[in-house]
């Protein structure tokens, strides 16, 4: 999704998947502090989006459970106050709500669509944004490639999208805070249910392009 961005992967699950609150937690404090293990280096207040920083400035979480961490809850909020902002997909079990960390209000809650810009019975309600999430071609061990389908495929979308964001303002010379990015992000979207928000398909679509555009 987005080009000439940097990315930077951090561990928080094992080989099978499976992890816990404080591993995911402990990684979204590595987002914060960025590859220097420091948290604001240079001491001007400014974390996310600062060129002497090497903070995240967009957190993408594809995954998920039903249980409520307040250790997580707190690097979430600490991650949303330094500017950065946070993406997790939805979940997959076709509930009202969303799983953790979407469900959090500082994090963007992310549902699927399918090629005919269909919400699937899976995925959870209660979101912000939908985004493709069927049947996406995606990169598989052993130099081979393959099609998956769930909330986590559509997280990437959004994620990059807000990537490609932030590229285009610091470009243009000024650093968007998260709630700049998320109204944007609600004003472009292609809104595909209910006029305004809808639980099933949260603002609507996202839309790369416009979303861009605003910036």
């Amino acid at each position: 999704m987005a080009y000439n961005v940097e990315l930077y992967a951090i561990k928080v699950l094992n080989n099978g998947g499976f992890g816990t609150w404080e591993g995911v937690a402990e990684g979204v404090w590595w987002a914060i502090k960025g590859p220097d293990g420091v948290i604001d280096s240079d001491g001007d207040g400014v974390v996310a989006g600062d060129p002497d920083d090497d903070a995240a400035e967009v957190i993408s979480m594809s995954l998920g459970g039903y249980s409520d961490s307040p250790e997580l809850h707190e690097a979430i909020k600490k991650a949303y106050s330094c500017g950065i902002v946070i993406v997790a997909a939805a979940g997959n079990d076709g509930y009202d709500y969303p799983a953790y960390p979407a469900a959090y209000p500082e994090v963007i809650a992310v549902g699927a669509i399918d090629q005919n810009d269909e919400v699937p019975d899976w995925s959870n309600r209660g979101v912000e944004l939908v985004a493709p999430g069927v049947n996406i071609l995606s990169t598989l061990p052993r130099n081979s490639y393959g099609e998956y389908s769930g909330t986590s495929m559509a997280t990437p979308h959004v994620s990059g999208t807000v990537a490609l964001m932030f590229a285009a303002a610091l470009t243009n010379g000024y650093i968007p805070t998260p709630d700049d990015i998320r109204d944007i992000l609600h004003r472009t979207a292609d809104d595909i249910y209910d006029d305004g928000y809808d639980s099933i398909s949260g603002y609507g679509i996202v839309r790369a392009d416009l979303a861009v555009a605003e910036m």
